[in-house]
């Protein structure tokens, strides 16, 4: 931290001697930060001449990223009511006086069931992550942490901060992948959240795409629930999230892009008897049994509304977000389902088919989801655009836009 506001203090005044003023350090301590940070990230971030300091253009790389990481910080601590008093001189104060090891603890307190665990996490003894811990509550002026039934964890404010923190942390992140680009190394990690039942062509094929351009990039794919994926974007542990649209109200730092329609469809074995009717009734599928993911998951709202009033209740009668499971029994039984209608185009045509059933209810949109605040690097623009053709390929009808 001393060394990320020595070289943030230095880029913006252009001088050693200001920055140390600023920042309540001596000029040599500001030099030795600063000297320090560069062999960190390896690079020579500052040219000195007689008239002041001024940023290389790798320094000009991290700039940016390290000005959006402390302000991160300090939006974090103005938007959760921190100081009570003293405003934005405050708050700067706060963030001066920040550590590493406070944010580190504060993090892995949050993400751990106790301070036992989260000190195993960081590899330090518990004793040190409760010095760290409560010197960031002394900081901040609010109680962050309250006990469980399995031992210490963060309270909502602290776990509030803690997810804000992370995010802010990102930015660093992002700045030594920008910083490694300009040197002509892609190391840059995307991580995606992929829904299940979404539209794994688009997804594969953008990713293949990407990696045959930029074979040294990193790509990791997390399949979760939609909440533990939503909490993850927030959170900063994913870049982008991949599937059906369906951002809660309240997630007003979520942002999302349609791709393309992907609506779903009933499906069912091959022979089954409702195949042999023209035009099925909603009496006539509310007879059978359904496999389908938990009760607030899109496709099973999308069942209920389908036949609410007309019929009676459907019977779900296995809950699976599997798609293997929801294929290997289907094939075996009269059960029916919803799928996307990319989703239905890989099953096996000779185990399953769609059946003839059309309605207003079926409609989903496909699309992206990331946080409003992300500033992408270049290489995350790049997957993004990739996602956009694979998707524009894949249905005719589709227009990329705003959502």
């Amino acid at each position: 931290m001393r060394q990320l506001r020595a070289f943030e203090a230095v880029s913006r005044l252009e001088s050693v001697s200001d920055a140390a003023r600023e920042i309540n350090l001596s000029q040599p301590a500001v030099t030795q930060a600063i000297h320090a940070f560069e062999e960190r990230v390896n690079a020579r971030l500052f040219e000195r001449r007689q008239t002041g300091c001024y940023v290389t253009e790798l320094g000009a790389v991290l700039v940016p990223r390290v000005q959006r990481f402390f302000e991160k910080l300090r939006q974090a601590l103005a938007d959760l009511g921190t100081t009570s008093s003293g405003g934005r001189q405050s708050i700067d104060a706060t963030v001066k006086r920040i550590t590493g090891p406070q944010l580190r603890s504060l993090i892995a307190i949050s993400e751990n069931p106790s301070f036992d665990a989260a000190a195993r996490s960081l590899q330090i003894s518990e004793p040190s992550l409760h010095r760290s811990a409560r010197d960031f509550e002394r900081e901040v002026r609010r109680s962050l942490y309250r006990r469980s039934a399995h031992g210490m964890t963060t309270t909502p404010y602290g776990g509030d901060l803690a997810r804000r923190c992370q995010v802010a942390l990102q930015e660093i992140a992002y700045g030594l992948e920008e910083l490694e680009a300009a040197r002509g190394n892609i190391v840059s990690r995307i991580a995606i959240g992929n829904i299940p039942h979404s539209a794994t062509q688009v997804l594969s094929n953008a990713v293949r795409e990407l990696l045959s351009k930029y074979p040294t990039a990193r790509v990791q794919i997390v399949d979760d629930h939609y909440e533990d994926l939503l909490n993850g974007l927030r959170a900063g542990k994913l870049d982008l999230v991949f599937g059906i649209l369906r951002r809660p109200d309240w997630a007003a730092d979520v942002k999302e892009e349609l791709l393309f329609a992907n609506h779903y469809v009933v499906v069912g074995r091959v022979g089954h008897p409702l195949l042999k009717i023209k035009r099925p009734t909603l009496r006539d599928f509310s007879r059978y049994d359904w496999i389908m993911p938990g009760p607030m998951a899109p496709r099973q709202k999308a069942l209920h509304r389908i036949l609410e009033s007309r019929a009676p209740e459907p019977k779900v009668s296995i809950e699976t977000t599997s798609l293997q499971i929801y294929r290997t029994i289907l094939a075996a039984t009269d059960q029916l389902t919803l799928m996307s209608q990319f989703e239905a185009q890989l099953n096996d045509p000779n185990s399953l088919a769609v059946l003839p059933f059309s309605s207003r209810h079926l409609r989903r949109f496909d699309g992206i989801a990331t946080r409003t605040d992300w500033r992408p690097t270049s290489i995350h623009l790049r997957f993004v655009d990739l996602l956009r053709a694979q998707a524009s390929r894949l249905s005719k009808d589709s227009r990329p836009r705003a959502a």
